[in-house]
């Protein structure tokens, strides 16, 4: 006895010394999720932004690329060769041992209005990643919404459940002492399928909307989902009364149009300059060989060659390029203030519309949680009335599928005011700061 007390006391101590000698921790448990963190993960990770944000430096590469028209280029050359008689030049230039040019565009219309050009379709593009970010938060949010009021469903769908079954046992025990038909047994049994259908559409729908969140999250698939939060105590409720103008102040569209027009105006203003110079300046030195007999030709010949000069051009005529240029600057100036009105009208019938779609939301919050307030005091006090002996079993099971309605009914109002609140926070563009306290920055992950 004594010997086995001695082992078991030394494999407690064995047990007891493991953590000291090295022996790797518990791994950590999954990590609770918050709707805070839901929105800045999916602004990391959400997959679409990576292509949003690649178009968006693709271009502002053209545009840089023309500006660049107008920075000077340097080029070192080497032009080997022989030429036999009087001197000429070999591909354009004179044969040298070695060079060095310097060119720059001083002015010229036609490049000039392309860079305008460039960079109009550059702010579209920097209009189009601001809307994809604010469209990725609300989405992870209206996601997130969505997996927490599917607990509540769920929790509604198996007390329906369970009441139904409850009636179709009781009903079935009636059934077999002759109290009641097999046409009411048949309906308390279609009654009970429906709630387990309605428990396994509930269970589908919180699958989905739990993979949807994963996908905008980065969240592993394998991983489970804690949500740490109610959404519906997140978002705040809107106190401004001036939706149109902030959203109009917030828009990143409506701002990138009209910088868009305000680009294209000066376009169209230099596509119209019919006879306007194009003006380069070059600057080169060259290292001759006297092999080709130069100073045969030049009796001031030196190998070292230097030149400086502008060139000043104006075009006659130019094949047709010119009206063409001219209608299709033109052109995009139309279509940049057609669209530009266009949004602005869009934008009072969408908010005019989120601020209803609100107030009926919070209309319908208020009605389903007086209602389900009245289902539950309706079910305690026939759960008195029950032990007091004063009311039948059935009506309380038929209180409890009441009940169950009352509670899918909460869920979903409280969902669709939360879901309402998330649209009109997006457009005025609070979101991102209701849910972070700033505005991130979108162009990098």
């Amino acid at each position: 006895m004594n010997d086995r007390i001695s082992r078991l006391l030394a494999a407690a101590g064995l047990a007891a010394a493991l953590p000291a000698l090295g022996q790797a921790p518990a791994p950590p448990g999954p990590e609770a999720l918050t709707v805070r963190r839901a929105a800045e993960l999916a602004l990391e990770r959400a997959p679409h932004l990576a292509s949003t944000r690649a178009a968006r430096e693709e271009s502002d590469a053209e545009a840089s690329l023309a500006r660049d028209a107008f920075h000077p280029s340097a080029w070192f050359t080497s032009t080997p060769g022989y030429t036999y008689g009087l001197p000429s030049t070999v591909a354009g230039r004179v044969p040298a041992v070695a060079g060095v040019e310097i060119r720059q565009t001083l002015y010229d219309p036609a490049r000039r209005s392309g860079a305008l050009q460039a960079e109009a379709a550059a702010a579209g593009v920097d209009a189009a990643l601001e809307r994809a970010c604010r469209e990725t938060v609300e989405a992870a949010v209206a996601a997130y919404a969505r997996c927490f009021m599917d607990q509540d469903r769920i929790a509604s769908a198996r007390r329906r459940v369970d009441a139904a079954e409850a009636i179709v046992e009781r009903v079935e025990a009636l059934t077999q002492e002759g109290r009641r038909t097999e046409l009411e047994l048949e309906r308390a049994k279609l009654q009970a399928a429906r709630a387990r259908l309605k428990l396994l559409n509930a269970e589908s729908d919180r699958d989905l909307d739990q993979l949807e969140l994963k996908r905008l999250i980065g969240w592993p698939g394998s991983s489970p989902l804690i949500l740490a939060g109610d959404p519906d105590g997140v978002i705040p409720e809107l106190q401004a009364a001036e939706n149109l103008a902030a959203t109009r102040a917030a828009d990143p569209e409506l701002s990138s149009l009209g910088r868009e027009v305000e680009l294209l105006r000066r376009s169209v203003k230099l596509e119209s300059k019919r006879f306007g110079p194009i003006i380069e300046a070059a600057a080169q030195y060259q290292r001759l060989a006297k092999f080709n007999d130069y100073d045969k030709y030049y009796l001031t010949f030196t190998p070292d060659n230097v030149s400086i000069g502008v060139t000043i051009g104006i075009p006659l005529w130019t094949g047709g390029r010119y009206g063409d240029g001219v209608r299709r600057a033109r052109a995009r100036l139309e279509h940049a203030e057609a669209q530009l009105r266009s949004r602005e009208s869009d934008l009072e019938i969408t908010v005019r519309r989120a601020e209803a779609a609100v107030a009926r939301s919070i209309a319908e919050k208020s009605l389903s949680r007086r209602s389900q307030g009245i289902a539950e005091q309706d079910l305690s006090t026939l759960q008195l009335l029950v032990r007091e002996g004063r009311s039948e079993l059935s009506d309380l099971d038929e209180r409890e599928l009441a009940l169950a309605d009352a509670d899918e009914e909460a869920a979903r109002a409280e969902l669709g005011s939360v879901l309402e609140r998330v649209r009109l926070l997006a457009l005025r563009g609070d979101l991102s700061r209701a849910l972070l306290g700033f505005d991130p920055p979108c162009a990098a992950p």
